[in-house]
């Protein structure tokens, strides 16, 4: 005989199939007859859900893929069970008292529930359970009396399809890592046998969906309980209909059989399936446009203007012959040398420079300067840019902004020299009488050359009333000797557009917006979007240093995006007294023409605001030969009006985008969360220890082992992170089966389709460029913004919807940062001035990120963090990212932190850049761990630099990525946690003890 205390445990009842210490599948086959179908049996289904994860709806009949076999034999004289050899045999004396048995099986028995001593037989005497040991003693229990009991947990359920959704069996609107129930199925005798069937599925299914369930499920009244029940009826159709917190089950034979089986067998469409397909229609927005004002503009360039006044002033100079005639215009070095031809021709006496006005100091150095030092005989050792301070009290620039101006020089010039970059140096000049001083010495330390160059800049009124830019711009003058004939300043054709647009477009656009709405601008847009399309000829120039280039264009791309942002920041501060983060979507679709007169065309959209309309399913309607329902009746809308619609019993099933990247080894489980806002799926991959079972339990599991949310392609220009998630699945499930050994992973591969899009769009003229433009939704909406809001904007209901689903102990969010400069003339060259941390160059090719709970208050989250901040770092320095990661670390340091620590921070764990944000616990925070600091253990963030980066660069910001997230989660073993289950007489619970446990030791994967 087999101990009857094993019943509910591994190897018993319930399977672990894939050896990961998890129950994953049941373990017995129900012999039944057509003519017993006991109602405990209901509880016995949910008991047997409840122990495991996963499970399939074939164990109602033989299935040799079960070890263990369930019988029933009738027996005048008692009502017991007993396991012998592979067969739990329960002798019955009539079903009334084999519901009693089997009730108490389900809700009361358990391991420990006698002791140590096993047990060979548990008996009905009566009103009392005799449960039989080895020794002959005989313990006895009373049987419960089946009076009224009162749920503690309140169901307010307004439609059918909120009971199977996507996060799963009628989870709390407020996520937790328990899903507790008290469900009750009240049945009646003239019930079908394959309706029973289909009954006892279904309870094995609610009972595999939660984490606490009260017992019994059968047998009593419950008040407040959700209650399912089966009435058998002479009609030809069958119905689910809701009623309060009651789901009735209402029809014949085969009709209500096909309801029923329905009803707990289909999956929800967001996972492939037909449940509440008839809603999907409804989560997509009619997103129709509405153009707001659209305007042109052309201009006669900043070339022309040099040619016009070339020509005013040739009077005075076509005499003259010792002539200097020098030119600043931001224009590519083929036009400029075109100037210079067209210039000297007229001019054959004259010594001519046409210098860039983008970045002037750089390409003074690389285009004057270096090819001088080249022609010298002498070794240069050793070159010292002097560099003047800026000290403008009303400009946006940096003390720093000529450093800045000619990265990346030192390494250009090095390389050109044959020397180490660190002998190409600079200093910092609060008195110099140029912009720029240079001086090389020979290896003796001898000076070989000296030169300077003063540098010409505009004024530019930033769209902050009292601030200003002073980017480099267009200039002429005419020496002869050392006397001045002329100069003249003048715009380039970047100054010409963008004074233009803010000075004309940006306050068209304020004054056309409708600032109504108490959440415009904030959680909702002012205008939809507003498209810049701009044709110019400037500089565009790839450089030899890693991702490095020089793009006038860029910087005006960067510029029009964030001044956009922050006009509208101001104005919100002036205006309601908070500045408007979410103005709208802003795209500057900026194209290189050479040698072209500048022109742009500008449309804006108008915000048409949109609800989600809510639809309650009241009632589904079944006939005896279709499996699904062929009719619904829903409430639609604010006025809840109630539709009957025929239903198709088709699915139109959303495919996996083409481009989106997947795992192509490792098996995982697809669902939609939500869509975007203009209509694109958002999908979520789940990978867990395989099974092959047709359900699993995403909570059930959470509560079993660890689980890790990893987000990817937030920002879509941050482009390293989806296709890195999935190569690292893949390289998981073939060299690294240990991590899904020991926790699940769930997986967001693209988050921001809309961004992705757009990226797609910017990226066919500008394939290079950062373009930042692209890295929030549609409307330009940081989507996290709106979390645990139910907005029409579904990039951000997916993290709560998983949060939900899954209650995640690891939270992590793949981004990244520029992978080179990163200018804006407009805004003080540097990066927008309300930013608090440099993103001006990289200063990590993978840094982190960990949002930090205090740590007196929350020790053991403090132990987490440590623990993953020390596997990053591990595994980011046995690989050649460290070499990579202290290359740039030097840069930032030898251009920025030197001279600003506080704005170029550097805060490092071991050799890695971590920065610790100190985080206070909020129920209404979007930050997983404030929100939920009872049950998340860390909540990180990785950079990457990889924005819009290809090949070899890519290829770096991929492992880097993989990496950190293997560092963060390699050390979590499930062995360790702890697994707790509970019984009492509200029923059975099962929970996992969080934070997380650390491991005195942990293994590092290779």
């Amino acid at each position: 005989m087999r101990d009857l205390r094993d019943m509910w445990e591994i190897g018993g009842l319930v399977q672990d199939q894939n050896q990961d210490r998890v129950a994953d599948q049941v373990n017995i086959w129900f012999d039944l007859n057509d003519e017993l179908h006991p109602e405990g049996l209901i509880d016995f289904c949910a008991r047997l859900g409840f122990e495991t994860t996963s499970l399939s709806f074939d164990f109602l009949q033989e299935n040799n893929r079960y070890s263990n076999r369930l019988s029933f034999v009738k027996d005048e004289e008692e009502t017991y069970v007993e396991w012998n050899l592979n067969h739990l045999l329960i002798y019955y004396q009539n079903e009334e008292a084999v519901s009693i048995l089997l009730r108490f099986l389900a809700g009361k028995w358990h391991r420990n529930f006698v002791g140590d001593v096993p047990v060979k037989r548990i008996k009905l005497n009566d009103s009392e359970i005799w449960i039989e040991v080895e020794d002959g003693n005989i313990t006895v229990s009373p049987v419960e009396s089946q009076n009224t009991t009162i749920s503690e947990k309140i169901y307010k359920v307004d439609s059918l399809t909120k009971v199977w959704n996507e996060i799963g069996f009628m989870h709390n609107e407020k996520a937790s890592p328990i899903n507790n129930h008290h469900v009750l199925f009240l049945t009646e005798d003239t019930l079908e046998h394959h309706s029973w069937i289909e009954i006892y599925y279904g309870a094995s299914r609610i009972g595999m969906e939660s984490t606490a369930l009260s017992f019994p499920i059968t047998g009593k009244n419950s008040t407040n309980a959700l209650t399912f029940q089966f009435q058998s009826r002479e009609a030809e159709n069958a119905s689910i209909q809701l009623d309060g917190n009651v789901i009735q089950f209402t029809g014949a034979s085969k009709s209500l059989t096909n309801a029923i089986s329905y009803f707990f067998r289909e999956r929800h469409w967001t996972f492939g399936g037909h449940f509440g397909s008839w809603e999907q229609k409804f989560k997509k927005l009619d997103n129709k446009d509405e153009v707001l004002f659209q305007v042109t503009w052309e201009d006669e360039g900043e070339k022309q203007e040099l040619f016009d006044k070339v020509e005013e002033w040739n009077r005075y100079i076509e005499d003259k012959k010792d002539l200097d005639i020098n030119i600043f215009i931001s224009e590519p070095n083929v036009i400029r040398d075109d100037i210079k031809k067209t210039i000297e021709s007229k001019f054959p006496m004259a010594n001519v420079l046409v210098r860039s006005a983008f970045k002037p100091g750089y390409f003074w150095l690389t285009e004057e300067v270096l090819p001088n030092l080249l022609k010298l005989k002498q070794q240069i050792g050793s070159v010292v840019i002097n560099c003047l301070k800026e000290e403008r009290a009303d400009g946006l620039e940096l003390p720093i902004r000529w450093i800045q101006e000619i990265y990346p020089v030192d390494e250009v010039m090095a390389k050109e020299l044959q020397i180490d970059s660190c002998f190409v140096d600079f200093n910092l000049c609060e008195s110099l009488d140029a912009t720029y001083e240079v001086i090389a010495k020979d290896l003796d330390g001898n000076q070989l050359y000296e030169n300077q160059i003063v540098i010409p800049v505009s004024k530019v009124p930033y769209v902050e009333e009292g601030k200003y830019s002073y980017p480099t711009t267009a200039h002429l003058s005419i020496c002869e000797g050392k006397k001045q004939i002329v100069q003249h300043t003048f715009q380039t054709d970047r100054e010409r557009f963008y004074t233009f647009y803010a000075e004309s477009i940006l306050s068209e656009l304020w004054a056309k917006t409708d600032r109504t709405s108490a959440n415009g601008g904030f959680t909702r847009p002012l205008f939809d979007r507003i498209e810049i399309n701009v044709e110019m000829s400037e500089e565009e120039l790839k450089l030899p240093v890693g991702e490095e280039r020089i793009s006038s264009l860029e910087a005006l791309h960067e510029d029009l995006y964030f001044n956009t942002l922050d006009y509208f920041l101001v104005k919100g501060e002036q205006t309601v007294g908070n500045g408007y983060t979410s103005p709208g979507g802003i795209y500057p679709f900026i194209s290189v023409r050479e040698g072209i007169k500048p022109k742009a065309d500008i449309t804006a959209y108008k915000w048409i605001d949109r609800t989600k309309e809510s639809i309650l399913t009241e009632q589904l309607l079944f006939n005896h030969e279709q499996r699904t329902p062929i009719e619904v009746k829903y409430r639609f809308g604010k006025g809840q009006k109630l539709m009957n619609e025929s239903i198709n019993s088709h699915v139109q099933v959303e495919k996996l985008p083409d481009d989106l990247p997947r795992p192509t080894k490792a098996q995982f489980h697809t669902w939609i969360a939500d869509y975007s806002y203009r209509n694109k799926p958002i999908f979520v991959y789940e990978i867990v220890a395989n099974t092959e079972e047709t359900y699993y339990s995403a909570i059930k599991l959470s509560a079993s082992k660890p689980t890790i949310l990893i987000e990817t392609g937030h920002h879509a220009n941050e482009v390293s992170s989806m296709p890195a998630v999935a190569e690292l699945i893949d390289e998981i499930i073939e060299k690294h089966p240990y991590i899904t050994e020991n926790m699940n992973l769930v997986i967001i591969p693209r988050a921001n389709p809309d961004g992705t899009e757009l990226h797609k769009q910017m990226i066919l003229d500008n394939p290079e460029w950062k373009h930042h433009a692209a890295r929030y939704n549609a409307v330009g909406l940081e989507y996290s913004d709106v979390r645990y809001q139910d907005t029409i904007f579904g990039e951000g209901n997916v993290v709560p919807k998983i949060m939900n689903r899954w209650a995640p102990d690891i939270v992590i969010d793949n981004h990244g940062i520029p992978s080179h400069e990163w200018t804006q003339p407009f805004a003080g060259y540097h990066i927008p001035p309300r930013f608090h941390m440099s993103y001006w160059i990289p200063n990590a090719m993978i840094y982190g990120i960990s949002r930090m709970l205090n740590q007196k208050t929350y020790p053991e989250h403090s132990v987490v963090l440590n623990k993953i901040t020390h596997g990053i770092q591990q595994k980011v320095k046995a690989s050649k990212l460290q070499d990579m990661n202290n290359y740039w670390m030097e840069r930032y340091k030898k251009y920025g932190n030197q001279f600003m620590p506080e704005l170029f921070p550097i805060e490092l764990t071991e050799e890695l850049i971590f920065y610790k944000w100190e985080t206070k616990t909020d129920s209404t925070s979007t930050s997983a761990i404030s929100r939920f600091p009872e049950w998340v253990s860390a909540d990180l963030i990785s950079e990457a630099a990889d924005e819009t980066v290809y090949g070899d660069a890519l290829d770096s910001c991929k492992e880097a990525q993989k990496l950190f997230n293997l560092g963060a989660i390699e050390w979590i073993r499930s062995d360790i946690q702890e697994v707790y289950k509970n019984y009492d007489l509200e029923g059975i619970r099962i929970e996992r003890s969080r934070p997380l446990k650390v491991p005195v030791t942990s293994r590092i994967l290779s």
